[in-house]
């Protein structure tokens, strides 16, 4: 970004400045409104002091561990996965393994949960983009 407020910015700033908002409204630090306000307000944005006020009040380094988007990978979940299902075929299986297959419920039940869950991280709602005009 420019050194001084009064610097005028470029199209790249306005583009930094917001990928830095949608980091905030992704951690939880904004509601839509405040996010899409705010957006509009670094399209708008001519000198970097405009950019600076757009993101007022909000910490400029990257957010603490707990507040960042939620790290979904495929080997940690299939290690879950893997894991509880393991377990409880072999209580099936060190029990005598008589009657039916009661583990078949537990993948069934678990396979789905592992699926919503991949779903839901793929459909993940973002805000509306709002394109800058250029006048």
């Amino acid at each position: 970004m420019a050194d001084g407020l009064d610097t005028l910015v470029a199209d790249a700033d306005r583009a930094s400045a917001a990928e830095g908002l949608r980091t905030h409204f992704d951690s939880g630090r904004l509601t839509l409104e405040e996010f899409e306000e705010r957006l509009a307000e670094i399209n708008k944005a001519r000198t970097a002091g405009d950019l600076e006020h757009a993101l007022r009040q909000l910490p400029q380094k990257e957010p603490p561990v707990s507040l960042r988007v939620r790290d979904v990978r495929w080997s940690s979940l299939v290690v879950q996965y893997a894991l509880v299902n393991v377990i409880c075929i072999l209580v099936w299986a060190f029990s005598g393994a008589q009657g039916d297959f009661w583990p078949k419920w537990v993948l069934l039940f678990t396979l789905v949960a592992y699926l919503r869950r991949m779903g839901r991280h793929s459909r993940r709602r973002r805000p509306p983009r709002i394109e800058s005009r250029k006048d």
